[in-house]
């Protein structure tokens, strides 16, 4: 094990330890003040450092980390119903998407998420300005689609947000709810696909040592949301929605040849 963490970290200067402990607490404040977005900000400042093949497998562990740090860190503001509405019909969504996902291009998946994520944000201020309400029959059918793409993209949980928004969680309710959300989707795909087949000890180590960086960074976060209004908070987790959408509709559209 320690032969294996060697060969990830033991050529690293030291300023380049102190970055990735940085870039692991600054991606899990992130992540818990905009909710969404925190494992792939910290996949992309890892790769460059530790490179792309063991990022993929270091990343899953630190996630299980992180994301059990913030569900404690936002345990107060979980809220029950939904997070089981929601995972009643996720959980047979993320199997069907390892067989049905698989065989599409991840340009389509792409430009899918961005025109819908896009699309999202003037609607559920419409629905918001007539009152119009979401309840249990949508979040689970929501859950469907966020588990088929869930069970073999990144950052589908952004797909959620509008909805999460709409059943009028905010703060550090939206926070502890999708917290709890992400550490089940992470936990069920690595038990049903084997999601840490690729594991060594030493990745699996290294994935925790990272990990534990994000723990600070997610009671930092917890920090600035309780210090931040609803209303505030509502508009970053919106503007997150709209990066993302105009970030999967760029690739989506660069994968079809769209542009260069």
């Amino acid at each position: 094990m320690l032969t294996n963490l060697t060969q990830i970290f033991g050529d690293l200067h030291a300023g380049t330890l102190v970055y990735i402990a940085l870039g692991a607490f600054f991606s899990a404040a992130f992540h818990s003040v905009a909710v969404f977005g925190g494992g792939l900000i910290l996949s992309i400042l890892l790769a460059p450092v530790i490179g792309i093949k063991a990022v993929v497998p270091v990343i899953a562990v630190s996630l299980l980390v992180s994301h059990t740090s913030r569900v404690w860190a936002f345990r107060r503001g979980f809220t029950w119903n939904v997070y089981r509405d929601l995972m009643t019909t996720a959980f047979p969504g993320i199997i069907v998407g390892a067989v049905v996902y698989s065989y599409l291009p991840n340009s389509a998946i792409a430009l899918l998420m961005g025109v819908f994520l896009l699309g999202m944000i003037p609607l559920r201020r419409l629905m918001h300005r007539r009152n119009v309400s979401v309840g249990k029959r949508t979040v689970m059918g929501i859950g469907i689609p966020f588990g088929v793409l869930s069970g073999s993209t990144v950052g589908a949980g952004l797909i959620l947000a509008p909805f999460m928004l709409a059943v009028g969680l905010a703060g550090e309710a939206l926070a502890g709810t999708m917290a709890a959300v992400a550490l089940t989707v992470n936990v069920t795909k690595a038990a049903v696909f084997g999601g840490f087949a690729v594991l060594d000890p030493g990745l699996a180590m290294a994935g925790f040592l990272v990990g534990l960086c994000t723990v600070p960074g997610n009671l930092t976060g917890r920090w600035i949301v309780r210090r931040t209004g609803v209303r505030v908070h509502i508009l970053i987790v919106e503007a997150v929605i709209a990066t993302g959408g105009c970030y999967f509709f760029y690739a989506g559209g660069r994968g079809w040849g769209w542009w260069g």
